[in-house]
């Protein structure tokens, strides 16, 4: 059952609990008139009693679809992050009761109360690429803990974080402001060790284009082609606004990113804007 036929039988049990309810109203103010022959009077109070039964049927129904519907619909949540710098963050756009919420990062697993095996679990990676971590390690990891716990529910993995067209949406109000004919982005990833880098930052890139039109927008990875900071020299924009594809704060934002000095060096500005768990935090 779709949300919409839910919601369509709702409005169904309610517009037939308040005609019966009229109905029966209605039939016992036409009882109060004294002309009426007793025949009259008879089919009035088979009425009022059909009504009453339809009013209860009504409410019986009503409570089955919701109970049906919430048993269907019940399911808990898991938010992994790859460490525990990330693990208060939410996923963006996500409406989660609070008690079926669990948390825990990559390297705790086995040590995490995880969800129990009543309803399904929905598997939100806060990571910011799709790959080893977030794919084998973490399917392993979760395996061996339910394993441990002799458990054993029904998985459902979400799409990492990085994938979530809220972040170019989010990062995209974030740059607007600071935008000028001269300026253009320059959003940097981390390495990969795939055979073929992972689809998240060149999506984020291409959502930033659409998003902000007109805008040079460059992609480059920490020590890998094309290096962030050759990228950087290559760029046409004198004022470069630069996007860490990264979650939170960390080694590599202050080791592996361009600097203001290495912008200076080639004639520019550059301006870093914070982690992308920044932009979570300022919707929470």
């Amino acid at each position: 059952m779709n949300r919409c036929l839910f919601h369509s039988l709702l409005l169904l049990c309610a517009a037939v609990f308040a005609a019966a309810v009229w109905g029966s109203v209605d039939c016992g103010a036409r009882l109060d008139d004294n002309s009426l022959p007793a025949e009259m009077q008879s089919h009035l109070r088979g009425l009022i009693y059909f009504h009453f039964a339809l009013a209860q049927i009504a409410v019986i129904l009503f409570i089955i679809l919701v109970y049906c519907y919430h048993w269907k619909w019940k399911r808990n949540y898991l938010i992994i992050s790859y460490n525990e710098a990330g693990m208060k963050l939410n996923p963006p756009g996500i409406r989660m009761p609070g008690s079926r919420v669990y948390r825990c990062h990559l390297g705790n697993l086995d040590n995490s109360t995880l969800p129990p095996s009543g309803a399904p679990v929905l598997v939100y990676p806060m990571f910011m690429l799709s790959g080893t971590s977030s794919g084998r390690k973490l399917a392993e990891g979760l395996e061996r803990a339910y394993s441990t716990a002799t458990r054993k529910p029904q998985l459902f993995f979400q799409p990492v974080l990085g994938a979530s067209p809220w972040l170019a949406e989010t990062a995209a109000r974030t740059i607007q402001p600071l935008l000028s004919k001269e300026a253009g982005v320059l959003v940097v990833a981390h390495d990969s060790s795939l055979p073929e880098p992972p689809p998240e930052p060149a999506l984020f890139c291409r959502r930033l284009r659409e998003l902000l039109p007109g805008t040079e927008v460059a992609l480059g990875y920490f020590h890998q082609a094309p290096e962030a900071k050759n990228v950087l020299s290559r760029m046409q924009a004198r004022h470069v606004i630069l996007v860490p594809f990264l979650l939170t704060e960390g080694l590599h934002t202050h080791r592996d990113l361009p600097t203001e000095a290495d912008a200076a060096r080639l004639g520019k500005t550059l301006h870093r804007l914070p982690a992308l768990a920044s932009l979570l935090d300022s919707q929470s």
